[in-house]
């Protein structure tokens, strides 16, 4: 691939991009994401310990631009001034809120490795064209130029940046009180990909009443 290319590739991608992911914005604002994360009402309801942890969490991994961390129970203790069995006890809860994934477990001569994620912005009551059964009953019916354009923007996407899409989906679902649906998180995100990209025109101008909030 040139360089023009690659280019052009970037450039789609952040022009259907969400801010929060979008590859021009990594220096964005770590300040304005710890503001949203404060505000956040699943940060809110943490316990205080766990707020705390979660914060040095993201500032160890994404305020020092790293993928991932290797942390002790030991070093989260000293970084947050937590007892270490409060760490013991909130690393799990973490984990379990899909806010930390554990990708190395521990050596010899290294600590256990950690992916921290953001939590996903709150979404707000879905319409009833936005409603997740109606979403998967329109990616039913994708045709192969829409599933081909799916692939293409796909490609496009960094890991990263997939599991940021991935763990919006899962968390609205969650907010919506649905249960945990492999095949129905495949389509939302399917679905977001397109309507953020300048395809979205594109359905719009075929399926119009999957656009339309019924009166």
């Amino acid at each position: 691939m040139t360089s023009r290319d690659q280019q052009q590739e970037e450039e789609e991608v952040a022009e259907f991009l969400p801010v929060e992911v979008s590859l021009d914005t990594e220096g964005l604002t770590l300040l304005d994401r710890m503001f949203r994360t404060l505000d956040h009402p699943r940060f809110r309801a943490m316990a205080p310990g766990k707020q705390l942890l979660y914060l040095q969490l993201l500032r160890w991994s994404y305020g020092q631009q790293q993928d991932a961390i290797e942390a002790s129970r030991m070093q989260m203790s000293e970084w947050t001034g937590l007892a270490w069995d409060t760490i013991k006890k909130y690393i799990p809860s973490l984990i379990e809120d899909k806010l930390v994934k554990i990708i190395r477990g521990p050596t010899p001569v290294n600590p256990t490795m950690y992916e921290v994620y953001w939590l996903p912005a709150p979404l707000p009551s879905p319409t009833p064209v936005s409603r997740p059964e109606n979403i998967a009953f329109y990616v039913d019916q994708f045709d192969a130029d829409d599933t081909a354009e799916y692939a293409r923007l796909e490609r496009l996407l960094k890991a990263e940046e997939r599991r940021q899409l991935q763990s919006e989906v899962s968390w609205s679902l969650r907010d919506l009180g649905i249960p945990w649906n492999y095949d129905l998180i495949k389509k939302l995100v399917m679905w977001q990909y397109l309507m953020r990209s300048p395809y979205r025109h594109r359905l719009e101008e075929k399926h119009p009443d999957w656009f339309t909030i019924p009166q």
